[in-house]
């Protein structure tokens, strides 16, 4: 079965031009609070890899259009089939989500409003954060019976703390703008209607004065000192959704969005109650 997203093929869901050295990409689906679905995913995912691959483009800044969302997460609209088939039916694009860390150029993302699951993961794996005082970020997994997807879970334990990332995973909460600056989730805050222009000049500087094989080697430096174990923390995360998807948790979810009421999760099986052994790898 494959799903149907609202508004898809309408409008490009990912919009991209290159200005001054800078190439701006805006997730486009507005009315959706630029909501994730695979189209967007891989159109961005695309565009990321042609503005690495363009000389003109030194620096790559990432913004959600409208003013409402940088994005809400995975479109919820059409996940009624995947809670209801158990699985993902659709392809899925081969590049992993935290394809933003691979790009070889400063990846800038400027939030604003609403920045929820998958677009809160989208949001950390960019190299850079400068939000608005009107950002709600919240990682939401939990809330959705779901797993802490995506390698989630090897990311933001290295950008907060293993204790603030597990309180944000297991709690499912909503920040803001201060508490995320506090977190270092974010490098700094600005009023809405500043965003654009100091994000753009923050990313305009970065292309005029900072060597591009520099920044490329540095980005590098830095992600393969860390990331001994992110692919296998990937296919961890990979395994658990499938698990996830199948799970009435996660159906429930569904419903109860789509009822408009609170969720009524079942309580954890006994079986699951200790972490016995401890995982290989």
């Amino acid at each position: 079965m494959t799903q149907q997203w609202p508004g898809e093929g309408v409008a490009p869901s990912v919009l991209a031009e290159v200005r001054q050295g800078v190439g701006l990409v805006t997730l486009n689906r507005p009315g959706r609070l630029n909501a994730w679905t695979p189209e967007l995913g891989t159109l961005y995912f695309d565009i990321l890899d042609r503005l690495a691959a363009d000389p003109e483009v030194r620096v790559i800044l990432v913004t959600g259009a409208g003013e409402r969302a940088f994005s809400a997460g995975a479109d919820m609209a059409g996940m009624g089939a995947v809670a209801s088939d158990g699985a993902i039916t659709d392809g899925r694009d081969p590049r992993r989500y935290w394809h933003p860390m691979r790009i070889g150029k400063p990846v800038v993302a400027a939030l604003r409003g609403y920045c929820l699951g998958v677009g809160f993961q989208q949001a950390i794996s960019c190299d850079i954060r400068i939000a608005a005082s009107d950002l709600k970020m919240s990682t939401s997994y939990v809330r959705r019976g779901m797993n802490g997807e995506l390698g989630i879970t090897w990311l933001l334990p290295r950008l907060v703390g293993a204790g603030p990332a597990m309180e944000l995973m297991l709690s499912g909460r909503t920040i803001d703008a201060t508490e995320a600056l506090a977190l270092r989730l974010v490098s700094r805050v600005v009023a809405p209607d500043d965003l654009a222009q100091v994000a753009f000049a923050y990313c305009r500087d970065l292309a005029q004065n900072c060597s591009p094989w520099s920044m490329r080697t540095m980005k590098q430096q830095l992600w393969l000192d860390l990331m001994s174990h992110l692919p296998a923390a990937y296919d961890r995360s990979e395994d658990q959704l499938a698990e996830a998807m199948a799970s009435g948790d996660f159906a429930e979810s569904v419903a109860a969005f789509g009822a408009k009421r609170p969720p009524a999760f079942p309580p954890l099986d006994g079986s699951l109650s200790h972490l016995d052994p401890w995982p290989a790898g």
